[in-house]
């Protein structure tokens, strides 16, 4: 893949050379009437569905995007102003024509939150505007790892799922399972718990001994345990293949697996570790590897091939 650092045009979208000021920002696009203008979308089955039908959980939107594109890939979208131009509004440009090049290779996007809150009040209407243009019945994780009491949680909840309409959140465990619930009692929503991470430091907390055993391990625990709905995850490393493996021996919950190409992280031997024959189980991450690549859609589609290699995403 090759490192972006000098100007490039992409269907009229410019990425930066490292150092060079922003150009004026220009308004946004105006998106299809496909999500009613620039307001953001009420996705159907939210809160109860159609006619007293039983909602669309995230789980089994992710499942059914997963099935019907044979693809375990999540892309993060993840814009750095020092790579794009145009500040928000053309990092909500960039991104859109990213999801519009993947809509049929990804079966989930992944947009974190500092990379937008960057921006200041502008990056948030551009998440808006980036969240409209995802097609509905791909689901979106909400990249914010939240952590706090449960009276914080519960508004960090309402933001992502009832104003931002996100599909999942991401939080850390650190204030334990009261906290946690604040965010699974949103039961048509899903919430991966970050349990062991995929930066080089992880170790340095995530593996000390916590009742004999990994304090990772008791993370993935405490996730089960506030699972009664059935909407929980856990984040896990891709660069930590023998953790992944372990905490699938511990536990059953879904996986979201970051650290997948920038990072150096092992698609192969993580998605084997991960796999438990659930479409919904192994969600693979992959952001800087795409996001940058000459051809975003290229390097989606060979990732999505080396997963359909390993196994087979069927319902």
């Amino acid at each position: 893949m090759r490192q972006v650092r000098a100007t490039h045009d992409r269907r009229g979208l410019r990425l930066l050379p490292h150092g060079r000021a922003p150009a004026e920002e220009a308004p946004l696009p105006r998106l299809p009437a496909r999500r009613g203008g620039a307001a953001l979308p009420r996705l159907p089955a939210r809160r109860g569905g159609w006619g007293g039908a039983a909602a669309v959980t995230f789980f089994d939107k992710l499942r059914a995007a997963a099935v019907a594109r044979e693809t375990l890939l999540c892309v993060g979208l993840d814009p750095d102003p020092d790579r794009i131009e145009g500040g928000a509004a053309g990092a909500a440009r960039f991104c859109i024509d990213v999801v519009g090049r993947t809509a049929d290779l990804a079966c989930c996007y992944k947009p974190n939150a500092a990379f937008w809150e960057q921006y200041g009040p502008d990056g948030w209407k551009a998440l808006a505007e980036l969240r409209a243009a995802i097609p509905g019945e791909i689901p979106v994780i909400f990249d914010a790892k939240r952590a706090d009491v449960p009276s914080t949680m519960a508004a960090y909840a309402r933001a992502a799922f009832d104003v931002l309409r996100m599909d999942a959140l991401t939080v850390h465990a650190y204030h334990g399972a009261d906290s946690l619930a604040e965010a699974t009692r949103h039961v048509e929503n899903g919430v991966y718990v970050v349990c062991r991470t995929s930066n080089p430091g992880a170790a340095d907390l995530q593996h000390l001994d916590a009742r004999g055993e990994p304090f990772y391990l008791q993370v993935a625990e405490l996730a089960r345990r506030v699972n009664a709905a059935g909407n929980v995850g856990l984040v896990v490393g891709a660069t930590a293949p023998e953790q992944v493996a372990k905490l699938r021996a511990h536990s059953s919950l879904p996986f979201l697996l970051p650290g997948v190409g920038a990072q150096g992280g092992d698609l192969e031997a993580s998605v084997r570790a991960a796999w438990n024959g659930d479409p919904a189980g192994c969600l693979v991450n992959a952001s800087r590897s795409v996001l940058y690549a000459d051809d975003p859609g290229r390097a989606a589609r060979e990732l999505r091939d080396r997963m359909r290699a390993l196994v087979t995403i069927a319902a």
